[in-house]
């Protein structure tokens, strides 16, 4: 048998059994309209949230709220959808009362959070839904509004709470610093006032003032040395007076040996002081030579270089320049102290130059790391002050959640398929069962199968016994009933939708 016999002879099939294929598909989807009319509803009421980004400039306020929208997200997850939430979420919407049971409790939270789902932007995470089923249209739209809210306040608090947790934290860097910089300070200014002339800043001033006292004690030593010679050349003259009295056979008082002695000895230290100082070894071992031979000669006490008591009264230019003597030697000592003490503040400055860089030595990179802080502690301050005007990172709401008018849950033209297919499914079925259990030879080509040997010689078309012969032309009796099955089935249908 070719394809179009085939073809042929399922068509014929369908039509000799079109009752039993129009009635089990119409009745399937006359019950499926009937189910879904019956069925509970499901509601879904949908809230969607925008995620508006920072409105003030990043270069003028950088936020110090690190969360990304995403982990922000799931953290606002998890939070409102615990049981503190749900519960006053299912309080407010009526779901339970004030004096409800535990598990009653338990039940209606457990109930809301099945309800919910989150559907998100996952390209730039700009928006996302919050949708809530509900058999009830108008719980469903407070529902999914009461969370959106939640999650809004609880977005707006976490970002207020992590700055002002940075900001107090870096205010507590801050004064940690600053406590351990004025510590620092305090012991660098005890420091320099301690060491007020023995710093590395003074050896300028230092060295300028030791060569002017260096050159005070030259000064003074050259001074002395011309006087204590103007000095010995009047006890010269003195002497040769006392030479000539002698020859004369005049008695001349005052001559001593040992005054000479002395005045030599002082002349030698005041040479030795204008190249050395006080604690030069040589200056000290004639100073011992002096004050040793004083105390041998101890008639010398009130005497001067230069000649006897007798001699210094009866020369007052002697007695003047012993006395301008006793002054410049004065003032040479005090030159000289000067000069000593010069010499050790430059002595010391190298010590402390090391001792104060040894208490600095960190100082710099304290007070650098203070300024950041302060820096940072004022990013932050601001950064928090953007959060709590909520000028930083927000969700708004973009629609609220209306109650739907439309279930979400069934899907008519789901059962309406559903019916089809299973109408036209008993329906084929039963008409195959039909045409299996009917043993009539219906075409040549069954009578030639079933009997190969016998020729066949005419064929005498279908003829219903008391029934007229009906034009082959026309048809229209089937026709109209199957139309007026079809029309009936649209109209159940759209009464249905309706």
């Amino acid at each position: 048998m070719d394809t179009r016999n085939q073809v042929k002879q399922y068509v014929d099939i369908a039509w000799r059994r079109k009752w039993w294929l129009l009635v089990p598909t119409v009745v399937g989807t006359l019950a499926s309209g009937y189910l879904y009319s019956t069925s509970p509803k499901l509601y879904r009421a949908a809230t969607t949230i925008l995620v508006t980004r920072q409105s003030m400039p990043e270069d003028i306020v950088r936020s110090t709220v690190t969360t990304r929208v995403d982990e922000a997200m799931k953290r606002l997850k998890v939070q409102v959808l615990s049981r503190k939430y749900l519960q006053r979420v299912a309080e407010e919407v009526g779901l339970i009362g004030a004096n409800s049971e535990e598990a009653f409790i338990e039940r209606a939270c457990d109930q809301i959070e099945a309800s919910v789902q989150l559907d998100v932007d996952k390209r730039d995470f700009s928006w996302f839904k919050i949708m809530v089923n509900n058999k009830d249209p108008e719980r469903a739209a407070k529902i999914a509004n009461r969370l959106a809210e939640m999650f809004i306040d609880q977005n707006t608090e976490q970002r207020v709470r992590q700055a002002t947790g940075t900001a107090d934290l870096l205010d507590n860097w801050v004064e940690k610093k600053d406590a351990e910089l004025r510590k620092r300070d305090a012991e660098i200014s005890r420091f320099k006032r301690e060491n007020l002339y023995e710093l590395p800043d003074q050896q300028g001033a230092t060295l300028q003032l030791l060569n002017n006292a260096t050159d005070r004690v030259t000064q003074l030593s050259s001074d002395i040395r011309l006087k204590t010679d103007r000095l010995a050349l009047l006890q010269a003259e003195d002497r040769a007076g006392r030479a000539a009295a002698a020859a004369a056979g005049v008695d001349v008082p005052g001559d001593d040996a040992d005054g000479r002695q002395l005045a030599q000895l002082e002349r030698e230290l005041g040479d030795l002081l204008i190249s050395y100082t006080d604690e030069n070894p040589l200056v000290r071992k004639k100073r011992e030579q002096i004050t040793q031979f004083k105390a041998s000669h101890p008639m010398l006490a009130a005497t001067k270089p230069g000649g006897g008591a007798d001699q210094l009264e009866s020369s007052p230019e002697a007695r003047r320049l012993q006395a301008e003597l006793r002054n410049l030697e004065a003032d040479r000592a005090r030159a000289q102290t000067q000069v000593n003490l010069y010499t050790a503040r430059l002595a010391n400055i190298p010590i402390r130059a090391q001792e104060l860089a040894d208490l600095t030595r960190d100082y710099d990179t304290l007070k650098k790391d203070y300024d950041t802080r302060v820096g940072q502690r004022e990013l932050a301050r601001r950064s928090q002050e953007v959060e709590e005007a909520k000028k930083g990172e927000q969700f708004q709401i973009q629609d609220l959640a209306r109650p739907p008018a439309v279930p979400f849950q069934p899907v008519l033209m789901q059962f309406i398929l559903m019916g089809l297919a299973s109408g036209a499914g008993v329906g084929v079925g039963m008409a195959a069962l039909l045409e299996f259990l009917d043993q009539s030879v219906r075409t040549e080509e069954q009578f030639a199968d079933l009997f190969p040997d016998i020729a066949i010689l005419g064929a005498i078309p279908n003829i219903v016994a008391g029934a007229p012969p009906k034009p082959r032309a026309k048809g229209g009796g089937s026709i109209k009933k199957s139309a007026a099955g079809a029309v009936a089935l649209f109209a159940v249908l759209g009464g249905l939708l309706a």
